[in-house]
């Protein structure tokens, strides 16, 4: 990631943190990097509106 992305906090119950964290570590990735996994992974299986 780039100095440049834009950063966001946000607020999770710890149960959630740790299962993050113990994927991340499973896949190889930092956190941020399993974050922007999941959310990319999920707008792509998110039906499209028409415009």
């Amino acid at each position: 990631m780039a100095r440049q992305d834009r950063q966001i906090n946000i607020r999770m119950p710890q149960k959630l943190v740790d299962e993050l964290k113990k994927d991340a570590n499973e896949n190889r990735r930092s956190v941020t990097a399993q974050l922007n996994f999941i959310v990319e992974e999920w707008l792509k299986d998110q039906p499209k509106i028409p415009k």
